[in-house]
């Protein structure tokens, strides 16, 4: 005898049935529940007058509800049929409620798969389809049933006290957030909370895809990581990022490499065979389908740290053609959504408009962020200033030898660091600031000493070059 697992008609015959037999059973499992779980087009008529009779404050009787549910199929007798529900849940024992509803659940998501499936077939079989399409729409479909499946569960303070505590029983000492990977990281920002948005900015060449991909090496020699680049081409950001351990660099890949240059390779390739970071690097990508990758990556391997290269790169589609500062706000909030969905630490990189580049004061603020809108979704704002550069850029315009001696003294002090602002902090203090010794060649950050590596805001230099 074959089971249909995705059509349960027992379960639902008792789950109904202990609504039916006490009514205080439907808020036991309301988070769980709804028509579409029922695979009997009889099952959901009736839970339809359990819902709106609960959530019209009014009691569920079983005579009121054979009263309300109109026909059944086959001539069935509406008051007949819900006496043989209650008949069948007054057979079980210690009834798993809870339990059975997620059956239903589990079930419902199933039809949905090989509703889906044979859709994908038929499509596929039709010679005038775009296969890219086909691949496109499943995804979104795909997401869309992923989303669906999750339950959004509602909590006491007490169950959530006991959901911490079991989250940190199981972190063996490391605690539930995750640590920055340089000291002058963690004296700025503490730590990176599970389900937060970091959103980290600034403009070209101002490493933020190298410190983006740091801190994933970082944190996935113990912690399950991911990174989506859809900006760099895979062999050249992971040469890059492991320059600092093997001496090579993606241009020596290009040319060609020496003996000793396999080696180290080589034994890079041992050295980061245990991290725990996978990069998802394709072309374009769109937001759909980050999230249902991410969700196969958390499901298969786990995952508590997610970074995207970069906002604005996130494809959407839409009927109209969408403003780049509206697809980036639309791509903020989805991302925010997925970090609390997931319970990961979710990093956004950010490409700073021409405008924000330009500007008479050359050191970050929110505004930069794509004018400012997407501070309402992130919990931590963090952006990258590269001052040597930007001093390069902007010569004195004057020709006092002063100044151009102050301008010098500037590059040279500037020179080899990174700055990187703290503009917004949802669980610290809402700004600050580290400078980060910055080697360009091996594109690798690291922690210094002294007053360059914690000065305040009102600290800076004076850059006022004269007119």
């Amino acid at each position: 005898m074959t089971i249909d697992i995705t059509k349960n008609i027992e379960i639902e015959k008792i789950v109904l049935g202990a609504i039916l037999f006490n009514e205080d059973s439907f808020w036991d499992v309301i988070d769980i529940l709804n028509m579409d779980l029922f695979a009997s087009e009889d099952h959901q008529k009736i839970y339809v007058v359990i819902n709106e009779l609960a959530q019209d404050a009014r009691a569920i009787r079983p005579h009121i509800v054979a009263g309300r549910i109109g026909s059944l199929s086959e001539g069935k007798d509406p008051e007949a049929y819900l006496s043989m529900l209650l008949h069948v849940a007054a057979r079980e024992e210690n009834l798993p409620l809870r339990d059975y509803a997620f059956e239903l659940r589990s079930a419902a998501t199933r039809r949905r798969v090989i509703a889906l499936a044979e859709n994908m077939i038929k499509t596929a079989n039709n010679p005038k389809a775009d296969a890219d399409q086909i691949v496109d729409r499943a995804s979104e479909r795909l997401a869309d049933i992923s989303r669906e499946a999750k339950i959004e569960h509602e909590s006491t303070v007490s169950s959530t006290l006991a959901q911490i505590v079991h989250t940190a029983s199981n972190s063996a000492g490391k605690g539930i957030a995750l640590a920055p990977c340089l000291r002058g990281l963690e004296e700025m920002i503490g730590f990176f909370p599970p389900g937060s948005l970091v959103l980290w900015g600034g403009g070209p060449g101002s490493g933020k895809t190298a410190f983006a991909m740091q801190q994933l090496l970082f944190t996935s020699t113990a912690d399950p990581s991911t990174l989506f680049e859809l900006e760099m081409e895979n062999t050249s950001l992971v040469a890059r990022s492991v320059a600092g351990d093997t001496g090579v660099k993606s241009r020596d890949i290009m040319r060609g490499l020496r003996d000793e240059q396999f080696e180290a390779l080589i034994a890079a390739q041992a050295k980061f065979s245990d991290r725990k970071l996978r990069i998802v690097a394709p072309s374009k990508m769109d937001i759909n389908q980050i999230r249902s990758r991410a969700y196969a990556h958390k499901r298969k391997f786990g995952l508590r740290m997610l970074a995207v290269d970069h906002l604005k790169l996130i494809e959407r589609h839409t009927k109209n053609r969408m403003d780049p500062v509206e697809r980036a706000y639309e791509n903020a909030r989805d991302l925010k959504s997925l970090a609390k969905d997931l319970g990961c630490v979710v990093i956004a990189l950010c490409q700073f408009t021409k405008a924000a580049r330009q500007k008479e004061t050359p050191e970050p603020e929110m505004e930069d962020f794509y004018g400012g809108s997407l501070e309402e979704h992130a919990d931590l704002m963090l952006a990258n200033f590269n001052r040597h550069e930007w001093l390069k850029k902007n010569p004195p315009r004057t020709n006092q030898a002063k100044a151009k001696e102050d301008h010098q003294a500037q590059l040279r002090m500037h020179e080899g660091r990174i700055e990187v602002y703290k503009l917004k902090d949802r669980f610290g203090t809402p700004r600050d600031r580290r400078v980060f010794h910055w080697d360009g060649a091996t594109t690798r950050y690291a922690d210094i000493g002294g007053y360059q590596a914690t000065m305040a805001f009102d600290e800076m230099p004076d850059l006022d070059h004269g007119v």
